[in-house]
């Protein structure tokens, strides 16, 4: 498994690891055990296109990927979940933990124009229970991301 602390110092990222007392497998839970919004956590999705390639979508919490929407971005025709095992083996971490940044090879990020918003969110730390705080900025300047509109409302989301 990728070390995401070596990561975040070996680049100088502004960006700080928190641990929480119990591991948080979805964006909810998270949010409930820090007392914030949902859509302040910025969940980290792997995905795979039609040409074999694995992308990471970061998304606020309370929204859902849409997957038409990042093959437009992405420039292929399909984009689906990746499984477990090719997202371990992609971004070096399980799901339920897999930070915005920190692969141990480049991947293409895309991000939400939804997370733009928030002055600051908490993605995955690499691991169930940790935590990564960092801003939309610097995860952009970090990811060289594309933005764009590429989440749906969900229920939560909606007023």
């Amino acid at each position: 498994m990728a070390d995401l602390s070596e990561f975040l110092a070996r680049e100088q990222v502004d960006a700080r690891l928190l641990t929480l007392a119990t591991p948080m497998t979805t964006a909810a839970a998270a949010a409930h055990e820090l007392g914030i919004p949902v859509a302040s956590i910025f969940k980290s999705l792997v995905l795979t296109t039609d040409a074999d390639e694995v992308l990471v979508v970061v998304l606020p919490g309370d929204r859902r990927v849409d997957f038409k929407a990042v093959a437009r971005a992405a420039g292929c025709r399909k984009a689906v979940f990746a499984s477990t095992e090719r997202a371990l083996e992609a971004t070096g971490y399980p799901p339920g933990g897999t930070p915005p940044l920190g692969y141990p090879r480049p991947l293409r990020v895309f991000v939400d124009e939804a997370v733009l918003q928030y002055p600051e969110g908490y993605g995955g730390g690499g691991r169930p229970e940790l935590l990564l705080r960092l801003t939309p900025a610097e995860l952009l300047r970090v990811t060289k991301g594309t933005v764009g509109p590429l989440s749906i409302p969900t229920e939560a989301s909606t007023p």
